[in-house]
């Protein structure tokens, strides 16, 4: 079992140098690009597999705390950002597209928006946006931005509140009403992700766990399912209906963060992480994992997961992205 501590705390975030790694084995590792390729990160490599299938898409943002489960239509997501909040909290970005698989019929119990989603978003193209709440700060972000928002906020249409859960955690949302409400078509973006079989050279990778200072998650790969299977907190992550959450792929994108003009009720400023650059990330798949670098030169253009100078392939199913601030403790067993 291997832990990783990337070097640089939050007070050195707009800082350009790449963090360094150290192992509790002994041996240390930089996160550079030289440490994990012998070529730096290509951003054409990326079309040589293919990507995410077409389809219009909805991206829910979900919640991450223990009044929230069991959630409800989120095991039916393409990809799922897991991204940290105010008070050392998660928060899920919870993307559906109708080109992968069946769509959930609800899906919940649905929060507010974070500046975050607007960048995570840019290039999946025009998506419809589902929440519930914000600040206006925040709601200013969100309406700028080139997304078909729909919040609970501006109109319940497709909305409603479950009975039997307490708020903020009641409201489900209606998969096909609000597509119909935000009336967008195809996306025409591309997120990066591109799937195929296992790259070579993958070591154990069984499982990964991380902490933020109010949140843990750990994923544990189950060969009989072909998933690594989630517990939050401690306790594993069960679906509305039945049943353990799970991943086909987990990414572990080690990102710089900076704090936004933006506060909560509690007067706390939100973090908002800076996915547009680039840093080191593992991946994990079929029980193995790969060391390499993300690369994202700017918030339209895909995002590449490399190593060797080649794409990193994803396996098919869900795709579970751990936004993992710099300076947090990783470990890959």
């Amino acid at each position: 079992m291997v832990s990783v501590a990337v070097a640089l705390g939050l007070a050195a975030c707009a800082s350009p140098a790449p963090s360094a790694s150290r192992a509790t084995n002994g041996a240390s590792a930089s996160t550079g690009a030289s440490a994990t390729s012998s070529a730096a990160p290509s951003t054409t490599a990326t079309t040589a597999l293919p990507g995410l299938p077409g389809g219009t898409v909805l991206a829910v943002k979900i919640d991450n705390t223990a009044g929230s489960r069991p959630r409800i239509g989120i095991d039916k997501a393409a990809v799922v950002y897991v991204e940290p909040v105010e008070g050392g909290l998660t928060r899920l970005l919870a993307v559906f597209s109708t080109g992968v698989g069946d769509l959930p019929g609800e899906f919940g119990p649905i929060r507010s928006a974070r500046e975050s989603d607007v960048t995570l978003l840019a290039n999946w193209g025009r998506v419809a946006f589902a929440y519930s709440g914000g600040s206006a700060y925040t709601r200013g972000v969100v309406d700028r931005a080139a997304l078909a928002s729909i919040p609970y906020d501006a109109s319940t249409q497709g909305y409603r509140r479950a009975g039997d859960r307490r708020a903020p955690y009641n409201v489900i949302g209606d998969t096909q009403a609000l597509l119909a409400r935000a009336a967008v078509g195809p996306a025409s973006g591309d997120p990066g992700f591109r799937f195929g079989p296992a790259a070579a050279g993958g070591t154990p990778g069984t499982s990964v766990t991380t902490a933020w200072p109010a949140a843990r998650v750990a994923f544990t790969w189950d060969g009989s399912s072909g998933r690594y299977l989630l517990a939050t907190d401690g306790r594993p992550d069960a679906v509305a209906g039945g049943g353990q959450l799970g991943a086909a792929t987990v990414v572990v994108q080690e990102v710089r963060s900076h704090l936004s003009e933006n506060r909560d009720v509690n007067g706390a400023q939100t973090p908002v992480v800076d996915v547009v650059g680039s840093g080191p990330v593992t991946v994990l798949r079929d029980g193995l994992a790969w060391r390499g670098q993300w690369s994202r030169p700017d918030a339209g253009s895909a995002t590449s997961f490399q190593t060797d100078g080649q794409p990193i392939p994803m396996a098919s199913g869900p795709v579970w992205v751990l936004l993992v601030p710099t300076g947090q403790v990783v470990t890959v067993g």
